[in-house]
């Protein structure tokens, strides 16, 4: 981390060195030269005093750096540690001479104060017109690109306008001094970084996603229920009572919560791919209105959304995703919707090239890849002979961007809690640059970004990695601590983050934490109805309510009520994109499309033409995860390969499956995680039997948890309901008060699993508290177990001494139980 510098100003008066000490050119160097200042304006420099500082110092703090986008505060560092922080472009103001914005790592501007405040520097968000961001650069006379940098207005000379610091080693901070003195603490030089580089062709995908459309839920099963829940509860009704829906800034209202411009984005981004897979037609006139909107409304430079002074451009990054979802679903659409993308991408490419980045703020830095996805899905769709400029966006995007491999690497990343703010280390931001690695390998070919994917997954896993396949964030990294949060946000941009690593890279591991995230933490923090939802979940959760204390460091003590907007209302428009998501990527192909794989194990139906102009349709129908069988019906107008990926935590990974109710048949999986089966053409049919077994893993210290298969167990606790509010439509704030007893440890034998549901697809609401699908029968015996409030302390030591004795309970689905013990401790 970096270490403080002084914050105090300091005196304008100093002590100027002799002559006789000044470094070797600076008195031959002391005229300056007129000539015309070029910079690149789409690289990063770093910023080095000349010199002046004493001799010995060491570290020497000669470099001007920054303390990060959650701070304004500017100083001098011994380093570039590769954080952006001691990195700044220089953006030409124009129609005026040598004058430049300095723009830093986190897209803030190099600033100072009128005469009336302190001498030292600092950042700010916009240029004012001031002359305070705007900043001279005057070439020193014999020193390659060495300056004097001025401020440029609003600051009288007299009071110091010299970019400027101290002589001594603990001098770190940056002030403005009122001239040259010679002693080389006035000039900087400024040593351009390499920036980020790429070509084409992109590289293909492992597994390739398919358009949305093809992959939808079979027909009579739970999977379609959950997602009609999605569709007849909040996320559905949004636009139909909710103002910042109903009248949002996207289709011309004023809603919206935030400057960001993010609401409407995130609720169409998830509402598109419901509507299309249900086709339902309510929810397709809703998305088709809003389409139509945005796209007729388009500005004449090529912006979409609305608009700003200055622009963002992160609430267009999900409204992208989403525009892009709708052309693959809607063909007739798609010429319209891909010639609108065309037009922002080039106005996005003149704001990053000659622009210095412009609409890049905090947000936008920290997310590059969620805009990137989709600038390589138009150099793939409709490159409409842009494809330098596209490769060059996407070069620039990751070159501003944050640093994801250097916030990841050991030593920066956090080992245990952080309880304050830091953007780069935000619960979301963690869980979308999951995969931005991964984006980035694609135009990179650089290996290195396959291995920093992989790398940040066991890290984050190692330090704040949860049961239930989320990252504890609440709403920074939270550690490992039960009682901690994980924000709905959370997990469906990691659900996200590992479908889209699962294309890249092809480790069998990732489909399983999409389905672990799907089936556990996704519906674990929305009630079975879907109607209300909470902010932040709790792996050991035994009350939801205002909680005192607050165990959540950096969010609100609401943040774990189920309702309509707890906290913060982000997660009321962007949980919709959870399961309609990992619908589309239950099925994917391979590269030459010859092969399909059923990569995410699921009652879902493919419906599709493969290589060869082979019309394919596959039918799964399945209780999985609440059963281990699989039954496929399978056309197909010529034969093709059909693979059935066998989940990682499957013993020796052998699967058994019969053909046209032939003989079973045992098959081990291949390196890549399928059993391979050969479909010759027409109607055919296999059964397939994925072995789960019960397991008891240790979480965080001595405790344990019980998982079978992809599904975590938790101990289910009976609780009242009181209502806090209640808006229009069926949308509540809902408090959930204890009402049976939880504090208990458990025992590791005699577990048993109590079968498979076969009653699964006639649920209404698969993972609704009163109607557990399966079950798990446990010993367990009443242990004393400390609270803070309202918040259960961190699990006792194992083994635990008994209060009393042994009594038999029920496990129930993670998803299922909104009251629950997930981590026990064992006797």
């Amino acid at each position: 981390m970096k270490r403080a510098g002084s914050l105090c100003p300091r005196p304008l008066l100093r002590l100027v060195m002799h002559a006789s000490l000044w470094p070797l050119g600076l008195l031959a160097a002391s005229v300056v030269s007129a000539q015309t200042v070029t910079l690149n304006s789409e690289i990063y420099y770093n910023v080095v005093l000349y010199g002046g500082k004493d001799a010995g110092c060491s570290p020497l703090d000669n470099m001007l750096s920054n303390r990060g986008c959650d701070n304004t505060l500017q100083d001098l560092w011994s380093v570039d540690d590769g954080s952006h922080n001691q990195r700044y472009r220089f953006v030409p103001v124009p129609g005026e001479t040598n004058t430049f914005n300095i723009i830093s790592g986190c897209q803030l501007y190099l600033s100072c104060q009128d005469c009336s405040g302190v001498s030292t520097t600092d950042l700010y968000s916009i240029d004012d017109g001031s002359g305070r961001q705007r900043w001279v650069l005057t070439p020193i006379a014999g020193l390659a690109n060495t300056y004097d940098i001025t401020v440029a207005g609003g600051r009288d000379a007299s009071c110091g306008i010299y970019l400027s610091t101290g002589a001594t080693c603990s001098d770190t901070y940056v002030d403005l001094y009122t001239s040259d003195d010679g002693s080389g603490r006035q000039r900087w030089t400024l040593i351009p970084l390499e920036p980020e580089t790429g070509s084409l062709p992109l590289e293909p995908f492992v597994y390739n996603e398919l358009p949305l459309g093809v992959v939808k839920p079979s027909a009579g099963s739970w999977l379609l229920n959950q997602l009609e829940a999605q569709a007849n509860g909040l996320h559905g009704n949004l636009q139909n009572f909710w103002s910042t829906v109903q009248n949002n800034d996207w289709i011309g209202g004023t809603g919206d919560y935030s400057s960001l411009h993010e609401a409407g984005a995130y609720w169409l981004n998830g509402v598109i791919p419901t509507a299309f897979q249900l086709n339902d037609q309510r929810l397709l006139n809703d998305v088709n209105k809003w389409v139509d909107y945005i796209i007729s409304h388009q500005g004449s430079d090529g912006w979409l959304g609305p608009d700003s002074t200055p622009r963002v451009l992160w609430g267009t990054y999900p409204m992208l995703l989403a525009l892009r979802q709708y052309a693959q679903a809607n063909t007739t659409a798609a010429p319209t919707i891909l010639n609108s993308l065309d037009k922002f991408f080039v106005l996005m490419s003149t704001m990053m090239s000659t622009q210095g980045g412009a609409g890049l703020e905090e947000w936008g830095l920290m997310r590059w890849e969620e805009a990137s996805i989709v600038i390589e899905w138009m150099i793939e769709t409709y490159p409409n002979g842009r494809d330098s400029m596209y490769l060059q966006l996407l070069t620039l995007l990751r070159t501003f961007g944050a640093p994801w491999p250097v916030n990841f690497s050991p030593g920066v990343f956090p080992t245990a809690a952080i309880n304050e703010v830091d953007i780069r280390f935000h619960g979301v931001n963690v869980a979308e640059a999951i995969k931005s690695e991964a984006v980035a390998y694609r135009y990179s070919h650089n290996s290195s970004d396959l291995t920093s994917t992989r790398q940040r997954i066991s890290i984050i896993d190692e330090y704040h990695g949860r049961i239930s396949g989320v990252l504890n964030a609440d709403e920074h990294l939270a550690g490992l601590g039960a009682e901690r949060g994980s924000e709905l946000c959370t997990v469906v941009e990691s659900m996200y983050s590992f479908e889209y690593n699962y294309m890249v890279l092809g480790d069998n591991t990732f489909a399983d934490r999409v389905e672990k995230l799907a089936y556990n933490a996704l519906p674990a923090e929305i009630t079975g109805d879907m109607w209300e939802h909470q902010y932040m979940q709790q792996t050991n959760q035994i009350q939801s309510a205002f909680l005192n204390p607050n165990p959540f460091a950096t969010d609100g003590n609401e943040s774990n009520v189920f309702g309509l907007a707890p906290n913060y209302p982000c997660c009321t428009v962007n949980h919709g994109q959870g399961w309609p998501k990992f619908i589309s990527h239950a099925y994917m192909t391979s590269s030459d499309t010859k092969t399909l794989y059923h990569a995410l194990l699921s009652p879902t139906t493919f419906n599709s033409t493969l290589a060869n102009n082979n019309k394919v349709t596959v039918v799964a129908q399945t209780n999985y995860p609440f059963s281990s069988t699989i039954q496929y019906t399978i056309t197909a107008c010529a034969a093709f390969n059909f693979g059935i990926r066998v989940p990682t935590w499957v013993p020796s990974s052998k699967i058994t499956y019969a053909v046209n109710r032939g003989a079973s048949q045992s098959a081990t999986a291949n390196s890549a995680g399928y059993v391979i089966i050969n479909i010759a053409a027409g109607t055919h049919t296999i059964s397939a039997n994925i072995p789960m077994s019960i397991s008891t893993p240790t979480t965080s210290g001595t405790a344990v948890a019980v998982t079978r298969g992809p599904l975590v167990y938790s101990l289910n606790i009976d609780f009242s309901t009181t209502v806090l509010q209640s808006y229009t439509a069926n949308s509540s704030d809902l408090e959930f008060t204890p009402t049976s007893s939880w504090q208990y440890a458990l025992s590791k034998s005699n577990l048993v699993y109590n079968g498979d549901s076969s009653n699964a697809a006639s649920v209404q609401y698969p993972f609704s508290q009163n109607n557990p699908l399966v079950t798990i029968s446990a010993n367990v015996c009443p242990i004393t177990w400390n609270t803070d409030g309202a918040s259960a302390l961190t699990p006792p030591s194992s083994p635990a001494t008994c209060t009393g004795s042994q009594t038999s309970v029920k496990l129930v689905p993670y998803g299922a139980a909104k009251l629950r013990i997930t981590e026990f401790p064992y006797f």
